[in-house]
């Protein structure tokens, strides 16, 4: 007993900088040394996975990069995982912009996956840009495509490319994928795309915008959904995919796991000071 109160007054007296510390190593060494935790695939995810899958090769996928570096931790590893499924599919990517930023966050996305497919630009997917408007270039988009896009991301005339040259409307698309982090996003597709010509939408939301998108999933106007880094990490499960969510939560979960028991011993250390007095 006595080395236990021993044990117990030392950690009482314990600098806050160590406990800083430890989690700072919880943080860092996961990132760097991934440990493979294993994470629960739940529903809307699978939902966006097995649509995917159902899609005939060839087929042309909106993806749509609407967040800034803001919330690239939690969006670019559910653009990355989405896109390598897409090209593992041999899918089409028609990639575009509802914010300034995107585009180059989507580029090198883009760049990323599909040298690793030889997946080749113009052909096998395109980056039209930044496109403004909202509502009105949406409704534009999915009646004539050459209404609203002129040329790609570069300057590079829409009609030179083998595939810009093939999507001329919604006709042509098979899904959307907005990657959103809030305004113009996801419901902008779901409200003037989907209601308007009835592409199936899907998204990745950051998590704190994911609670809102649940009445589109129970009504059907939404797919499916990635919410937050955890969302991310499901898909990279799914596709097989060691990328930064799954990372990322093993980080998240050493790091709860560290918390609980600092909690713990603080709440033991508190009866034993307690006692003592």
């Amino acid at each position: 007993m006595g080395q236990v109160n021993n044990i117990l007054a030392r950690l009482s007296a314990l600098d806050r900088r160590i406990i800083f510390l430890l989690v700072a190593v919880a943080v860092i060494v996961p990132l760097l040394i991934p440990i493979g935790l294993p994470v629960d695939i739940t529903k809307p995810v699978k939902n966006i996975y097995d649509k995917v899958e159902s899609l005939p090769e060839g087929s042309v996928v909106v993806v749509s990069i609407d967040y800034d570096p803001g919330s690239e931790a939690e969006l670019y590893p559910a653009t990355e995982a989405f896109l390598e499924h897409c090209f593992r599919k041999n899918l089409r990517i028609f990639m575009l912009a509802l914010w300034p930023a995107g585009t180059p966050l989507g580029n090198m996305a883009l760049e990323n996956i599909g040298a690793h497919y030889n997946k080749k630009y113009g052909v096998d997917y395109i980056n039209v840009g930044y496109k403004p408007g909202g509502p009105v270039m949406l409704l534009s988009l999915g009646k004539n495509v050459g209404d609203m896009v002129k040329t790609d991301y570069a300057g590079v005339p829409i009609d030179s490319l083998p595939l810009g040259k093939e999507v001329k409307s919604a006709r042509d698309m098979a899904l959307v994928m907005s990657l959103s982090a809030g305004d113009p996003g996801v419901l902008h597709w779901i409200i003037y795309f989907h209601a308007r010509f009835g592409i199936p939408v899907c998204a990745a939301t950051t998590a704190i915008m994911a609670p809102q998108q649940y009445p589109y999933l129970a009504s059907g106007q939404l797919v499916g959904l990635m919410g937050g880094l955890k969302g991310a990490a499901e898909y990279e499960t799914l596709v097989k995919r060691r990328g930064r969510a799954l990372a990322g939560m093993d980080s998240q979960s050493i790091v709860h796991a560290l918390l609980v028991l600092f909690i713990i011993l603080g709440n033991v250390i508190l009866v034993y000071q307690r006692s003592k007095r």
